[in-house]
């Protein structure tokens, strides 16, 4: 019995790494319009190379610590290169608690709740906050808040953003 358990548990750790290329091509979000309003739209996640998914939540310590960082991060960014999109997949309680913590942090990225994000909301690991980056052609996750089952953090998979901004690629 506990060998079994003992496989199961190194099939989590070391097995495949999700992939995402059968995940929705559209997604209904949620983002912030310039005066605070609340505009449903439509993100349609292949449109860049890149996209990078933030798993996070405003009852979340560490989540409130980081998100100010990326938020800022994402106003700044060059966007009109196209190459990345940037989702919040939010852990939050209802849909008010969502858009109070995105008014809060100035989130001008889109966001949907994890019960509704598909695919694109399946987490590498086992925590929040998460950010995760997906090679869209492929599928796969370029970087994330965890390797493996350790958390390293979100400024590495940040970092790694910031170097598909300035040069194109990881």
């Amino acid at each position: 019995m506990v060998v079994f358990f003992g496989v199961i548990q190194a099939f989590r750790e070391f097995g495949p790494a999700p992939r995402f290329g059968a995940a929705e091509d559209t997604l209904h979000v949620e983002r912030l319009g310039g005066d605070g309003t609340v505009i449903h739209e439509d993100l349609q996640p292949r449109l860049a190379p890149y996209l990078a998914v933030y798993h996070g939540a405003g009852w979340c310590p560490p989540c409130q610590q980081f998100s100010p960082r990326l938020a800022e991060f994402y106003r700044a960014a060059d966007k009109t290169r196209h190459r990345f999109q940037l989702v919040m997949v939010n852990y939050d309680n209802s849909e008010e608690d969502m858009v109070a913590y995105m008014r809060q942090h100035s989130m001008e990225f889109p966001a949907v709740r994890r019960g509704d994000a598909g695919l694109w909301g399946t987490a590498t690991g086992s925590g929040i906050p998460n950010l995760i980056i997906i090679d869209t052609m492929t599928g796969k996750v370029v970087a994330s808040s965890f390797d493996g089952s350790t958390y390293q953090g979100c400024e590495v998979p940040l970092n790694v953003l910031r170097n598909i901004v300035a040069q194109g690629h990881p």
